[in-house]
């Protein structure tokens, strides 16, 4: 019986995966200039809080100061496709545009490109180039826990001090977040309650 829940369940989560495809909701692999290098980074993790606490809190394009700081500037509408946001990091302007988006009770995806002229974004000792990132958030174990991914496609000219930056950047802006909903990390399955006491 788990063996053919597993089974359903992985299926159901395929089958999202194309009906996202569909929707243009892929996480681009770019082909990168002269001078650059291909970069992926895929930070994952697991939190003892239902989904909708972290869905509320991160599912808006527009709001996302929890992530990349104030937002200076946005065009269209919050949460539709081709909708722009502009922000800062560091002395850096960028903006980046709304490439896909999902939401239901039990899920959020958000996905963006950088949208900027020669679509580069030179940061503090090198920079990154035509970047598309995903964010995912959805309930597991039974509504009681929160599985959150953010995976990210870009060219750079200094690999290393892009995937640190990332690192860095995304540890800094998600761990206040759990901090907030008083969400804790588990690795392994999901917790079994009255179970091996």
């Amino acid at each position: 019986m788990l063996f053919r829940t597993l089974f359903i369940a992985s299926t159901a989560f395929l089958t999202l995966g194309a009906t996202d495809s569909s929707r243009s909701m892929r996480v681009e692999d770019p082909k990168c200039p002269e001078g650059t290098h291909s970069g992926f980074e895929s930070s994952i993790w697991q939190f003892n809080a239902p989904a909708a606490e972290f869905i509320n809190k991160t599912g808006s394009f527009f709001h996302s100061e929890w992530y990349i700081g104030p937002v200076n500037v946005t065009h269209g509408k919050d949460n539709i496709i081709g909708s722009t946001r502009t922000a800062a990091v560091g002395t850096s302007t960028f903006t980046e545009k709304l490439v896909g988006y999902y939401r239901s009770p039990t899920m959020s995806v958000i996905r963006f490109s950088l949208d900027m002229p020669n679509d580069t974004l030179p940061l503090d000792g090198f920079k990154l180039v035509a970047y598309t990132e995903e964010m995912r958030v959805m309930s597991i174990c039974g509504g009681t826990a929160t599985y959150f991914s953010m995976t990210a496609t870009y060219c750079t000219d200094k690999v290393v001090d892009a995937y640190d930056f990332y690192s860095k950047f995304r540890s800094d802006a998600v761990g206040p977040v759990a901090k907030e909903l008083n969400a804790l990390v588990f690795t392994g399955t999901c917790p079994v309650v009255g179970v091996g006491k």
